[in-house]
């Protein structure tokens, strides 16, 4: 197996990053089943890139390639989104032709010469130099910058045959100018000791590129598998706000921001706010049509809801924060009741009359009994409504169904023309 090069120092504080790469719009227009609209997207860039995200990954797609020409006007022609801001287009070696195609359609050269282009499945049809006909194609219809995305099913180590196939890419990259390259972890199986073990050779023996981990959430650790692939070494970051990313996701940029800003690890694009990356987070949930998840980390619209009674361990410890208290069944006694009337300026004597004491802490809990079978009712119905809003998707079977139409379509036109 790989080990740390000789002399590694991680870095945990105190450092800096080249930028923060967001795949919120690639992504998510990925996974969302049923798509979005351009002008819902077009807001949630603005949202991202005013939170101080400058690397933005915009598509994919077919009809993406005239959605980042809409996103260039943005950015040059409407002053929308913020100058330093630099796009990103995606394409591999199996979808090339049709995106150029678009590309070379849909965007003006001098957007082109500005906005970077991915290309990834690099391995693909290399006895015939696929990869190094594609950058050539690219650049000849203005693309200014291209960048590498490598594909990976890492297990949970890294062996010196796969660090050796992944350097084997990298060369090729090399000798394509290519110097900045994502490292996937395209099924989520990377865990954090071999990725720093990855990030610290990889940085090591290729001093002249910028890595970014493009880390998968299928195993709940992509948030921190992308933190310690920069503690040690890589010079970039990449995520979506709320996570947003194929399957279970990627790295939550605002959990990455909230670290950051406790070990003081700044971005030299741009300064990071949190609260606005959160926001972020909330909206892509109505640009995907997902279900708003009410408690995830740092962005989740009640993560900042604190019981009031007895699991409230961080007023206990000493470390409250501002946060908006609530009482439950769970949290519910007497001598909470008394703490919290005496905290909002209760009469002394009022609080000694433990029989009064008594009859709010019952009256509360016939409330909170009655609400929960009312909100259990509730519950039941929206849960029904969620799993059947995402029952209609559009699934492979659909493929061949569509195609039987097609034929038999154009079969039916071709009778009524021969008779």
């Amino acid at each position: 197996m790989l080990s740390f090069p000789e002399g590694h120092q991680p870095r945990y504080n105190d450092f800096s990053i080249r930028a923060i790469s967001d795949e919120t719009l690639r992504e998510g227009g990925e996974r969302a089943p049923f798509g979005a609209d351009d002008s819902r997207k077009l807001r949630l860039i603005e949202a991202v890139t005013g939170a101080g995200v400058t690397d933005i990954d915009v598509g994919s797609g077919i009809t993406e390639a005239a959605f980042v020409r809409n996103v260039l006007d943005a950015k040059y022609l409407m002053g929308r989104i913020p100058e330093q801001t630099e796009f990103s287009f995606n394409l591999t070696l199996k979808t090339w032709e049709p995106l150029c195609e678009q590309l070379e359609r849909n965007i003006p050269r001098e957007y082109l010469k500005e906005m970077y282009v991915s290309i990834g499945m690099i391995e693909i049809d290399s006895e015939n130099k696929l990869f190094e006909r594609v950058a050539e194609r690219l650049r000849s219809i203005g693309v200014g910058r291209l960048r590498s995305s490598l594909l990976n099913a890492f297990s949970g180590t890294v062996d010196e045959d796969k660090y050796a196939h992944l350097n084997d890419q990298i060369e090729r990259c090399r000798q394509q100018g290519i110097s900045l390259v994502r490292i996937n972890d395209s099924v989520g199986t990377l865990l954090p000791d071999a990725t720093a073990i990855l990030a610290a050779n990889l940085v090591h023996d290729n001093p002249d590129f910028n890595f970014y981990l493009h880390g998968h959430n299928d195993r709940g650790i992509g948030t921190a598998n992308s933190l310690v692939s920069v503690f040690h070494g890589f010079q970039m970051i990449e995520g979506g706000v709320a996570g947003v990313g194929n399957r279970a996701g990627l790295a939550e940029l605002e959990s990455i921001a909230t670290v950051f800003a406790e070990r003081n690890i700044t971005v030299d694009a741009a300064e990071l706010d949190i609260e606005k990356l959160s926001a972020a987070a909330r909206l892509s949930e109505e640009v995907f049509l997902a279900t708003p998840d009410p408690y995830r980390a740092v962005s989740g619209f009640l993560v900042e809801n604190e019981n009031a009674g007895i699991v409230n361990v961080p007023d206990y410890l000493g470390v409250s924060r501002p946060v908006d208290y609530f009482l439950n069944r769970i949290g519910l006694f007497p001598v909470y009741i008394k703490q919290i009337l005496a905290e909002a300026g209760a009469d002394p004597v009022m609080l000694k009359d433990d029989e009064l004491i008594q009859q709010i802490y019952v009256r509360l809990a016939e409330q909170m009994d009655e609400l929960y079978q009312q909100k259990r009712v509730e519950y039941d119905r929206l849960a029904a409504q969620i799993k059947a809003f995402y029952a209609d998707m559009v699934r492979l079977n659909d493929v061949q169904t569509t195609a039987l139409e097609v034929i038999r379509e154009r079969a039916d036109r071709a009778t009524v023309v021969g008779v």
